[in-house]
This record gives structure tokens, C-alpha cells and sequence, in this order.
């Protein structure tokens, strides 16, 4: 059974990525990093399905939890003009203690095992959020200082309805490790494996997800898994690496 921590305290939003989640406290000790409607229905989906599914392939994914906000919050916030936090269940990604950010000097220190992980994973659920250069970038990752291993976050972007497989391949953080599964048909035979083991998932995970995600005020259908689980099936298809 899912736990749903209560939100106890909203201190502020951030001012950083397009969803700007807020900062708040919980009633299980820890704190979070808060998305609600503001973020976009469809966003919270895509954060809960590829996070479950990034667990299940073992990614050292950050803590993240449905989260409780009382109607409280919604009212104190909505007398300020703030909107976007509504009372019900939210996405709550934990906020991880000990990290710092990404850096493309990190690069060498993630192995490799994780780096095709990573990159087979976001192209399976077309995930294109994670870029970085040799200067800057978006790779949304974190690194843990006191484990030495880097931290996936942010998935709100999975699962796009745009995607761009060249943009992907110019611009993905450990988009060369791409070519070494590509050309490996060992490698990909694993991964599709793999990847068909947690399809077999898909069902259990979609019915964790809260009605008010899915179903608007007037009783009305916001998302199906039809969308979601047609960009998964992908793997099954002769082009799927290509």
C-alpha cells in the first residue's frame, strides 16, 4: 500500500526548471520538492509512471512519493495569487541531502553500466530532458557527495509527444554510450529483455496514480494509459534502435 505523506509546511518555489516546484516539509521528516497542477496533470503522470519504472531497473533514482496537501495550503496560497499548489495529491520528489549539481567534469565517474542504463532508459521513454555539453547543459542529475554516485531527478518531461530522435542523439548526457549498445547486439537483445520485464508492470503501476490526476471536476477522462504504454511497446518494434 502506498504511504502519502502529509505536507506540513510550504516555505517557497523555486525559481529553477519550467514546472518550479515548491519547497515543503512533511509529516514523515522529510522534505520535498512539491509539483502539482500547475505543473501539468500530464507532467505528474509522466514523473509517477518513469519513476516507478526507472526503480524497477534498479537507477539511483531520488526518493519520490505521492504527497498529501491540505485544502489549507491551497486557500493561504490562493489569497497571495498563487494557484498552482491545489489540495489532494501531489508528486513529492525528496529532497536529496549530501548533493551537489551535475557537472560534465563528473562524466568519467559514473560508470558505465549506469551511464547505458541511463541513456537506453530515456529513449525507451523518450525522455529528452537530460542534456549537457561540454559547458552547461540540463542533465538533471545530481551527484551525492558522500556516496560518490550520481542522483536521477526530474522525469516530467518523459513520455514526449514531440521527440526528437536526432535532437536526442546530438544532446543526451551519455549519448555516446548509445552507440555502444547500438552496436552491441548483445547489449540490446539485454535491454529489450529487460525493458519487456517491466512492461509486464505497466498495469500496477498506472492504477497507483490518484483520480485527480486523471479525471478532471466534471468526471471527465484528463489522461488513459493507452499513449503511454504504445511509447513503451516501441521496444517490441524492428526499428526501435534506429
Amino acid at each position: 500500500m502506498l504511504q502519502h505523506p502529509a505536507i506540513t509546511e510550504v516555505w517557497e518555489r523555486t525559481e529553477q526548471g519550467t514546472t518550479r516546484p515548491f519547497r515543503c516539509g512533511a509529516d514523515d521528516g522529510h522534505s520535498y520538492y512539491v509539483k502539482s497542477r500547475g505543473a501539468g496533470w500530464r507532467s505528474l503522470v509522466c514523473e509517477w509512471m518513469t519513476g516507478r519504472l526507472s526503480e524497477k531497473l534498479l537507477l539511483p533514482i531520488a526518493p519520490f512519493a505521492q504527497v498529501q496537501v491540505a485544502a489549507g495550503f491551497e486557500t493561504i496560497l490562493a489569497l497571495r495569487g498563487e494557484h498552482d499548489l491545489g489540495a489532494g495529491l501531489a508528486f513529492g520528489s525528496r529532497i536529496a541531502p549530501r548533493t551537489r549539481e551535475f557537472e560534465p567534469a563528473l562524466l568519467a565517474r559514473c560508470v558505465p553500466a549506469f551511464r547505458r542504463d541511463l541513456v537506453a532508459f530515456d529513449w525507451w521513454v523518450r525522455n529528452a530532458d537530460r542534456t549537457l555539453g561540454a559547458i552547461s547543459g540540463n542533465p538533471n542529475l545530481l551527484w551525492n557527495t558522500e556516496t560518490e554516485a550520481p542522483v536521477v531527478i526530474d522525469h516530467n518531461m518523459a513520455f514526449d509527444r514531440d521527440f526528437d530522435a536526432t535532437l536526442f542523439l546530438q544532446t543526451h548526457v551519455f549519448r555516446a554510450d548509445f552507440e555502444t549498445i547500438t552496436g552491441d547486439m548483445l547489449l540490446r537483445a539485454d535491454y529489450e529483455q529487460r525493458f519487456n520485464g517491466l512492461l509486464t508492470g505497466f498495469a500496477a503501476i498506472w492504477a497507483q496514480l490518484p483520480q485527480n490526476w486523471l479525471v478532471d471536476e466534471d468526471g471527465q477522462a484528463r489522461l488513459g494509459p493507452d499513449e503511454f504504454l504504445a511509447v513503451l511497446k516501441r521496444v517490441n518494434e524492428p526499428g526501435f534502435w534506429t
